[in-house]
Parts: C-alpha cells; structure tokens; sequence
C-alpha cells in the first residue's frame, strides 16, 4: 500500500465544496471526501507554519519538542528516528517530499543534507538545509522574476503576509501551469510514475492558499465578488480588535474581493494536486493508496474584523483545518466525523495503514478505527492548541461546544456551538465559571497521558548492588 500526503497552506477549514462553502469549486477534495471521511472538528496542534509541520511530521506537541515558531529547528543529530520520513524509509518506502516543507528556519545557515529521511525532494525554490533534486526557481527563473515584479509592485513582500494588499490579492499575468503550485503538482506525479513498481510515501505540500492571494490569469473571473457572503460584522470589543496593525487599508466591501481571490487560489490548488490523484489513477494505484489531504493552519480572512488577517491567534477560523483521508478501497465511504482530531494524529494514522508498529510515546492516535467502522482507541475531551507570541504563550483548550483562551492578553471563553466567530467573551460571566474549570480539568488530564506515555522512552537496565565507595 501507498501513503500520499495532500496538503495545503493556510488554508482555512470551511472552504471545501464538501464543507458547504457556497459556491466553492473543490472536485479533487471533494470526491476523495466522497470515497473516505471528512473531520469537521480537526484543529491543528501548535501555528504557525513551521511548528505545525513539525508536530505532524513528528507527531508531538510543541511542549515535547520546544519548536514553537517560524525560527526554531531542533539540532540535526537530535532528529527522532520515527520521523515520518525517516520511519517509512526505514521501513522499505521510497520516500518523496514535493513542495513547501518548511521544516527548517528558512534564514538558517544549515549544510545542505537529507535531515527528515526523503529520497527525493523538489520544492518551490531551495529551502534552507534541503538537499534539491530540482526546484521550481531554477527550472522557470523567468517566470519567478514575473510574479516576484508583480509582488514588489504592490508593496508585497517575500513572505507574502505582510500587507492588507497581499490578502486582498491580485490576478497574475501568469497561467495556473507557470506557476509554483502547479510545477509541484506535476513533479509530484512524476514521482508516482516514476515509483509505480514501489511502496512510497509521497508528501506534495503546495505554497497555496497563504497570502499572496494570486489568482493565476486562467482563474480570472471564477469567483465574483458581489456573490460573496461576508462574516458578520464583530463588535468593537475584542480582545484583539489592536492586533493585525499590518493590514490597515482595505474598507469592509473590499472583503468581497479578498474571499474570492482566495477561493479562486483553493481551486487552483485542488487542481494542482489533482494531478497526483490522476498519476495514481492512470497507474492503477488509486484504489490501494491511502490519501491524507490537509492543511498546516487556517487563515481569519477577515472573520474578526477588515484588519483581521493572520494565522497567529487562537481562533477558529486560524486553528481548524480542513483534514480529509481517503483509505484503500474496502473501508468505509462518505462519512462525516466530529471527532476532536489533530494534525498529530497523522503520524500515527500513516503508521497504522502501514502496519508499522507506532511508537508507544506519541500523543497522537490513530484514524483507522473511524474509517474501519470501529472507534478510536481514545477520543480526546479537548483539543490543544499553542502559539508563542511575543508576550508569552497562549493556550487554546477546546471541545465541541467550549472554547478558552489562556495567554499573555489575558482569559477568553466562547460557546463556540452557538458564537463560532468568537464575539462574545464569557470568560468573567459566574455562571460560566464550571465550563472553564471543566476545560481545566480536562487540561490536566490530557497532559497527564502525554507525559505518562512519554515516561515509556526510558529503558530499565539491570541492577547491581552499590555504595557511594565502590561506584
């Protein structure tokens, strides 16, 4: 059996077709949601992009492996063994990683080598410390030096997510086949076709949809602006109305045009994997392969107010992601779970499909049981979510109907059943004070398990009689 990895940035988890998102154009997630189970209440375990691709990879949460921002990296002699490349190269897979990894601070000087146990690598351009088979910069330079003048014309740095103008977005002079996402797409397919003979782990991770929201020239016109429904407009008082000062500029109405480009940006990347799930096909691998399609992080995209762009906060729309898996055929179909999964839950899941023994630490626990028809080995009370920021870190605890917020700006509650866009702060309402120690609790006791299991690492060695002279 194969192992292939869909996975998308920022991407908030309501735009899918198969989520209801009005009017979005999703076919290649949508039918792989047909054909397995979509988790509605999947969050991711630690933002932004680095940390989160670190948890899943590794399968722990930040407070285990201290990577908590864009400019950690743990030393290379310290990386763990069942890494998911590692583990599944190991195991006899042909590993392939295509696309934005991001396990390494980019500004890093680290020698260039093969850290996380891929075979073959092909990214957008060459990420600090990976060793390249080949990168989008250096095959089509002409084309990068387009959407790079694009860019710098409209004030839109490297990164991308620096400016009100980077999220509302443009359309690019440049096809959807000229560009990054696209070239990923198709070399990740390549892969498939070059390993058909092969069990492989292929992991095709796009730079989409995270800011800039460039909508290729061909996807002009996908999406129109007056159909699109905005969020509700917040009140003056949150907790972070002072937040987002980057992303001064834009008037409420102009929200209109930054959903659409980023829908027309979703749909461009369903198309860019879609190139993978049609290699597996033409190769007759479809039916056999496991398909995990996810994303690192979500995106507010305005929900909190016309400023309110980024993935570093606690809220739900930044948080959740949308996270589907498509096992081997013979296994169940078309199911919805709101079981409180996370992106470490991957690992585990993969090694589990694999028939690999999983390592008896991890925090995570395996999916298969859902889409076999069983139940989990564990359902978690809460989901965990952690971010640094500047002033210290912020906790998110969370169930299906409850939400808190502990950090450096100070305690939020939200009933997020009936408030999902997170208005209405009850953290210092009395009748709400159970619901927080409930959170606690469960805190607690989730933490407790981690550090229980992790406790099983150690290995006991035979004793001899001692004292403090002959030692």
């Amino acid at each position: 059996m194969n192992i292939v990895i869909l996975m998308t940035d920022q991407q908030a988890h309501p735009f899918l077709g198969c989520a209801g998102y009005p009017g979005l154009n999703t076919p290649t997630y949508d039918r792989l949601a047909a054909e397995g189970i979509r988790f509605s209440q999947a969050t991711c375990a630690v933002s932004p992009c680095l940390p989160s691709r670190h948890s899943m990879l590794h399968g722990r949460y930040a407070f285990q492996s201290g990577i908590y921002s864009n400019r950690h990296l743990l030393a290379l002699d310290q990386i763990p063994e069942w890494t998911m490349g590692k583990a599944f190269q190991r195991a006899g897979y042909v590993t392939g990683a295509y696309g934005k990894m991001h396990t390494i601070p980019y500004q890093a000087v680290v020698e260039r080598g093969n850290y996380y146990g891929f075979d073959h690598r092909a990214g957008p351009f060459h990420e600090t410390g990976e060793r390249m088979d080949a990168h989008y910069v250096g095959a089509h330079r002409e084309w990068v030096e387009t959407i790079m003048a694009e860019r710098e014309a409209r004030g839109i740095n490297q990164g991308g997510d620096n400016c009100a103008a980077a999220f509302k977005g443009f359309t690019s002079s440049l096809r959807l086949d000229q560009m990054r996402d696209w070239w990923v797409g198709a070399q990740a397919a390549s892969f498939v076709d070059a390993h058909k003979d092969d069990p492989f782990l292929l992991i095709c991770s796009l730079s989409g949809p995270h800011a800039p929201h460039v909508v290729p020239a061909d996807f002009a016109g996908m999406y129109d602006p007056n159909d699109v429904v905005l969020p509700p407009e917040p009140p003056d008082d949150l907790p972070d109305r002072d937040a987002y000062p980057n992303f001064e500029g834009l008037e409420r109405e102009e929200l209109r045009d930054a959903i659409a480009n980023y829908m027309a940006y979703v749909s461009a990347c369903d198309a860019c994997h879609g190139q993978v799930v049609e290699a597996l096909k033409r190769n007759g691998l479809y039916d056999d392969t496991l398909i995990l399609f996810l994303s690192d992080h979500g995106e507010l995209l305005g929900s909190r107010g016309v400023r309110a762009f980024s993935k570093y906060n606690l809220y739900e729309q930044a948080i959740r992601v949308p996270f589907i898996i498509k096992p081997p055929k013979g296994f169940r179909a078309g199911l919805t779970s709101d079981s409180l999964v996370n992106l470490l839950d991957v690992l585990p899941t993969a090694f589990d499909f694999a028939d690999l023994d999983i390592p008896p630490h991890l925090p995570g626990v395996s999916l298969k049981p859902l889409v076999d028809g069983g139940a989990l080995e564990r359902e978690r009370s809460v989901a965990i979510t952690e971010l640094q920021r500047p002033k210290g870190l912020g906790l998110s605890i969370r169930n299906r109907e409850w939400k808190h917020i502990r950090g450096p700006d100070g305690t939020e509650l939200y009933h997020i059943e009936s408030d999902p866009y997170e208005f209405v702060n009850l953290a210092d309402d009395p009748d709400c004070a159970l619901e927080i120690a409930e959170l606690h609790a469960s805190l607690i006791a989730e933490y407790r398990w981690v550090f229980n299991r992790a406790s099983r690492q150690g290995t006991d060695y035979p004793t001899q009689a001692w004292n403090v002279l002959t030692l």
